[in-house]
């Protein structure tokens, strides 16, 4: 929940110059005098989409985080390495640019200011007033049109620099764009990275959004966006009809959620949902992140019974999830700082399947739809419409599992029945809030040493709020059948399913 937070005793202005980058077509391409004009990339399309929903519901969709500084940083130098960040992203001195039709593209600027909030805090309460400042930076919608996509706040204590507050707007950057930011940020100024996460292996020069754009626009851009038009296609061809959504939206329930407002978020942490998981990722040798997505592709197969298979040999019955890709397997886009995330649809036949074998399929499923990788937003939208209407039914690709590795593991190992009961009793589950996403449940995953932390949003104009825990417990039981018996039956029985 945000948390008001006292306005600065002033601001300071970071003033920035960037460098002429030839590599990046400098200066021939210049609009105005230190600007330039580039299409906005896939990822940032989406994103952008993405962040316009949010800001409906009185939302930001931004990336918040909190450093805490190295004792002896000064405000001076915490300016410097701001200005540094600035200078040497572009993505980060960028804004959007809409045109009458109803497009965007983006404007990079070579030189501008950022303004730099400072809030002094009382003694002793520097943690306190940090976190309050950041959750104030962080919720209010970001207006990319005019401002810079990034906020910053310095937090000092008796005149001595403390923290530094961030909030970058998601058409700017990704969880993995900041792994840089954050790295520079640590070498310069700061104690450590705040999200610690295993980031992808750096290859050649990392590429900026408009060489980005270039590369999409150019003809293997196209072939790859053809072949994962193509995978989806495939997905939405098979994934089972949508379930018809409720009278709504939703305007009250007896789950203690709060009322008029369209999206749900439960938090749930469970130490056995922890063990199970790790017991299948042990007895099937595939990821944690794998055995979660199977589970997801399981609850959703359930809804709905087996069909007749396309040449007619036997049946099928899918299920389908989608997935959120880094997409930063290339060189070049390893380390790249700009978005480059997007859903990819999973879709899985469980017919015949055990849950060891279907884990098995959805790795499998996983692998394929993160190689295709992402395509652009408006062509997705009107592929998924074609195959809606040619099926005559109601197709939701929406229902996500946004899987966040940090950068300690989940302990995989066997687990016995007792120490799952014993576990059980310790599960948190609590309302809370949060940003909305554009689906009609979006399950967040932050999961390392210490455990799963889970996250469920719930679009109460498909289901309502209840139905959160109820669906909550229908995945905790089956991957607890699954962690004493992988060979149990893939799909839960109809009746644990959650109605609504």
């Amino acid at each position: 929940m945000s948390h008001p937070a006292p306005g600065p005793c002033r601001t300071v202005p970071v003033r920035f110059q960037a460098a002429v980058d030839p590599a990046a077509g400098d200066t021939t391409g210049e609009t105005a005098p230190g600007t330039f004009e580039a299409p906005l990339t896939w990822s940032q399309r989406y994103y952008l989409t993405e962040v316009d929903a949010a800001r409906e519901h009185g939302r930001g969709l931004n990336v918040p985080r909190l450093y805490r500084l190295r004792p002896g940083t000064t405000e001076a130098g915490t300016a410097d390495a701001l200005r540094e960040l600035l200078e040497r992203y572009e993505v980060l001195r960028s804004r959007v640019v809409r045109d009458e039709a109803g497009g965007a593209s983006q404007r990079v600027h070579r030189h501008g200011v950022l303004r730099l909030a400072v809030h002094e805090a009382p003694a002793g309460t520097a943690g306190e007033r940090a976190r309050a400042v950041l959750d104030a930076l962080a919720a209010p919608p970001l207006d990319v049109t005019e401002c810079w996509p990034v906020r910053a706040a310095l937090v000092t204590e008796g005149g001595r620099a403390r923290y530094l507050a961030l909030a970058f707007s998601h058409v700017a950057v990704d969880a993995y764009a900041l792994v840089p930011v954050s790295a520079h940020l640590v070498e310069r100024i700061a104690e450590a990275d705040p999200v610690a996460r295993s980031a992808p292996a750096r290859g050649g020069p990392a590429r900026g959004p408009r060489e980005q754009a270039a590369a999409e626009s150019s003809p293997a851009g196209e072939r790859a966006a053809r072949r994962a038009l193509s995978l989806a296609e495939h997905a939405y061809r098979h994934m089972p009809p949508a379930p018809e959504p409720v009278a709504g939206p939703w305007k009250g329930s007896t789950a203690g959620t709060p009322t008029g407002e369209r999206y749900r978020f439960l938090r749930h942490r469970s130490p056995a949902l922890d063990l199970a998981v790790g017991a299948v990722a042990a007895g099937t040798g595939e990821s944690p992140a794998a055995v979660l997505a199977a589970a997801l592709v399981a609850l959703d197969a359930a809804r709905t019974g087996p069909v007749p298979a396309d040449d007619g040999t036997g049946a099928v019955r899918y299920g389908a999830v989608q997935l959120i890709s880094a997409n930063r397997l290339r060189p070049e886009t390893a380390a790249a700082v700009l978005p480059l995330s997007q859903p990819v649809p999973c879709c899985v036949d469980t017919a015949g399947a055990g849950f060891r074998e279907l884990v098995r399929r959805t790795a499998a499923a996983s692998l394929r739809a993160f190689r295709a990788g992402g395509a652009p937003p408006d062509r997705l939208s009107a592929l998924l419409r074609t195959v809606a209407e040619e099926r005559g039914v109601r197709i939701d690709a929406t229902p996500t599992l946004n899987y966040r590795p940090r950068s300690t593991a989940l302990p995989v190992r066997p687990t016995t029945a007792a120490e799952l009961a014993a576990a059980a009793d310790r599960a948190e589950t609590e309302w809370t809030d949060a940003d909305p996403w554009r689906a009609s449940h979006y399950l967040s995953a932050d999961v390392d040493a210490d455990g799963i932390r889970l996250l469920l949003q719930v679009d109460t104009a498909v289901h309502p709020p209840e139905w959160a825990e109820r669906w909550t417990a229908a995945l905790e039981r089956l991957l607890r059948a699954a962690a004493l018996d992988a060979d149990c039956p893939a799909l839960p029985d109809p009746g644990a399913l959650p109605a609504g």
